[in-house]
């Protein structure tokens, strides 16, 4: 896909959007406890020797007659590292699920960029790749833009390449992984890795349409597209409500794993309008703080 100025407007938007979604709670998680001389005020106490007179509040002064110096807290930097997944599997769907996740890596890549915060791009499948680093400021969106749309899916998922080490800067740590948590063999070690280099972990599970309700009902050919096996079956009524319960279940089993470390989670469909997923993914919080 390409990302036309339409698509860029939209980023705009829900950019926004975004600064309008956030809470305050959430902005108080991302204040450090540092104090400092910073945007976002924090309190009063009395003034001592050898304090700023330029932090004095005057006017509390003319009102009360005590000197009291203005605190503020520091600011973190924050650097997000954006884990798409490539893999063969996320081909599946109407819109394809890698549609889905180049538009949300685009989003919460801008929505990081334009609010200062620096970014990094991977792609991840049975390698993890950096294909941008470091990035920072609104004039790096276009080569980020460019990466995310180059990538190409194929292949086969292996979430223990997670276990490999992403590089960091100073300041607290971001990584939001983009996936269908589509791997045989199993997505729970390799997370655990990833929280092991201690890093704020978030899940976004993309899934599609057709997986959630398999439309048809007959004899197929089914074709794994990280493996390219197949495998002759016939869908019932009966044979669609099992698959339905168990897909349901694996998808419960994904939202407990993220709650019981303690990780933001958001589930996602492919075939919902862009807004929608990037309010739900905001409303799990952290991503992004107000400034």
């Amino acid at each position: 896909m390409a990302f036309d100025s339409t698509f860029i407007k939209t980023l705009e938007y829900l950019n926004i959007l975004a600064r309008r979604l956030l809470t305050f709670e959430a902005r108080a998680d991302r204040a450090s406890p540092r104090r400092g001389a910073s945007i976002e005020f924090a309190d009063y106490r009395s003034y001592v020797p050898g304090d700023e007179i330029r932090y004095i509040d005057w006017n509390v002064y003319a009102r009360h007659g005590n000197l009291f110096v203005k605190e503020f807290t520091a600011e973190e930097n924050v650097h997000a590292a954006i884990l798409m997944d490539v893999s063969g599997s996320m081909c599946f769907g109407h819109p394809p699920k890698i549609t889905a996740a180049r538009e949300l890596a685009a989003a919460i890549g801008y929505i990081g960029l334009v609010n200062f915060d620096t970014v990094s791009f991977y792609t991840m499948s049975d390698t993890l790749r950096c294909e941008k680093q470091f990035l920072r400021g609104k004039g790096a969106v276009f080569g980020m833009l460019e990466a995310i749309d180059a990538a190409r899916p194929g292949g086969r998922t292996d979430f223990h390449v997670l276990a490999t080490p992403i590089q960091r800067l100073k300041g607290r740590s971001v990584v939001v992984i983009i996936t269908d948590f589509y791997d045989p063999t199993g997505y729970a070690d390799g997370v655990r890795g990833l929280l092991s280099q201690k890093h704020q972990v978030h899940l976004v599970h993309v899934v599609a349409r057709e997986e959630l309700e398999p439309p048809e009902r007959g004899r197929f050919f089914l074709v794994d597209l990280e493996t390219a096996r197949q495998r002759e079956v016939t869908l019932t009524p009966d044979t669609l409500e099992r698959y339905r319960g168990r897909f349901r279940e694996y998808c419960a089993e994904v939202e407990r794993f993220a709650r019981d470390h303690e990780l933001y989670y958001a589930r996602v469909r492919s075939d919902e309008p862009l807004e929608k997923r990037i309010r739900d993914i905001l409303r799990t919080g952290g991503i992004l703080e107000r400034r």
